[in-house]
């Protein structure tokens, strides 16, 4: 048995193995994962120690113990096969680069780091110290830029064909990159041309690496694209809703007071018929701002905030708005209200249940600014409030579709807390064309 060369396949199954495991932190494991992770470690040692490794094909040496990540990940954790193979490939490249980046180093210092040994019996505890080294600065890296923003359900998007394709056609080329280096003498392994190989190889991994983080981030954004779009879809129906609900409402109640008064008039008994006006009247919440759609919407809120003594106090110059679309209004000043309304209604003490809203213009922009007290502390990602129902991912887009919405008029959102007050401020510059239209 080659001591040396058991020692490096050893440390290369435990490279392997750790950075797998960290790239399936988040995923559901199988029953019995103990075992299974324990059966797949068996399989590796008796590999390791029990084949005659010296044997094999040196660029063959490692598959086996490649292979078997790929088996760890299947048999432990719940994934597709697709997936499965996805973060095989990623958590190979990691840690190829991690040996691209020993062998760069060791090109450099060969007589203390070397340990490319396939004869003897050669251990060198510095080359080995300098690996493990090597190895924990770039999981670390690999976790910080890539691992800890892995999601399971994006997982399942980015797993596709082309990323696969593209993560294996590098491993094909590393293999074919080592028997490169093997079938040349060992001249050439000590050469600048073998350096050069070996920085090319990382950029190749490194590039590799970039274009599937880039396309789980664009995953994401299209995830998040998709909820907003089916979010301003369901509140362009809500607002269809609403509008018919408030305006039979308002029509009930207008012939309601007349009939009531009548009633009065006529000598009938004052208690009942005043009861009856009072109840027409907390009804009767209508708010006119010179914009058809924000009557709806503030009428609607204004109800709900009386139902539930929430004082709702507004200012707004409705008219300024005929600019943009109707859905756009209904969403934005929708989500707003929302927002503000689940956050008062946290408070124990009603007095404090308050929320502001001052809609007007000056110098050709459209100010839209809101207040409201809140309980307990906000945390703020991307100049946004983070959702405080613990889904982000599938929560808190009424805040993303207020800024797509102001971003869409080449508008700005602004948001801040201080003293358990949120400040909401967006601000919209009005075409002088089409405000006057």
């Amino acid at each position: 048995m080659n001591l040396a060369l058991s020692i490096m396949m050893l440390i290369n199954t435990l490279e392997l193995g750790t950075i797998t495991t960290l790239f399936c932190l988040r995923l559901k494991r199988r029953p019995g994962f103990l075992f299974r992770a324990l059966g797949c470690a068996a399989a590796a040692l008796l590999y390791v120690f029990l084949v005659p490794l010296e044997r094999m094909p040196y660029f063959a040496v490692h598959v086996p113990i490649v292979l078997l990540a790929f088996l760890y990940i299947g048999l432990c954790y719940y994934v597709h096969l697709r997936e499965a193979v996805f973060l095989g490939i990623a958590a190979y490249t990691v840690q190829h680069i991690s040996s691209l980046l020993n062998s760069i180093v060791t090109f450099f210092f060969p007589e203390l780091f070397f340990h490319f040994v396939t004869e003897g019996v050669v251990v060198n505890l510095p080359a080995y110290a300098l690996i493990i080294g090597i190895d924990v600065l770039t999981f670390i890296a690999a976790y910080y830029l890539i691992i800890r923003r892995l999601d399971a359900e994006v997982l399942r998007k980015i797993a596709t064909v082309p990323v696969i394709a593209l993560g294996a056609s590098v491993i094909v080329m590393n293999q074919i990159w080592v028997v490169g280096i093997i079938a040349n003498s060992d001249e050439y392994a000590s050469s600048v041309y073998a350096l050069m190989d070996y920085i090319w190889n990382l950029i190749a991994c490194l590039l590799t690496l970039t274009i599937e983080f880039n396309l789980f981030s664009l995953s994401r954004k299209d995830s998040e694209l998709e909820i907003t779009k089916k979010l301003i879809a369901e509140k362009e129906r809500q607002y269809r809703m609403t509008k018919s609900s408030v305006d039979a409402i308002n029509r009930k109640c207008h012939d309601l007071k007349y009939q009531l008064a009548a009633i009065r008039q006529g000598g009938g008994d004052s208690k009942h018929v005043e009861e009856a006006m009072e109840l027409v009247e907390s009804f009767d919440s209508a708010i006119h701002t010179g914009n058809d759609t924000l009557d709806i919407i503030f009428t609607e809120k204004n109800f709900y905030c009386k139902k539930h003594e929430i004082a709702f106090v507004c200012m707004i110059e409705g008219e300024k708005l005929n600019f943009m679309d109707l859905a756009d209004q209904y969403v934005m000043f929708g989500n707003i209200i929302d927002n503000a309304i689940n956050a008062v209604r946290q408070l124990a003490d009603h007095s404090k249940r308050s929320i502001y809203v001052n809609i007007h213009a000056e110098k050709q922009l459209l100010f839209i600014q809101t207040e409201n007290p809140f309980v307990g502390t906000l945390e703020f990602s991307d100049g946004l409030p983070r959702t405080s129902t613990g889904d982000e991912f599938n929560h808190g887009f009424g805040m993303t579709s207020i800024r797509m919405i102001a971003e869409k008029y080449s508008g700005s959102v602004n948001t801040r807390a201080e003293d358990g007050i949120f400040y909401l401020s967006v601000v919209i510059p009005i075409d002088r064309k089409e405000e006057t239209e």
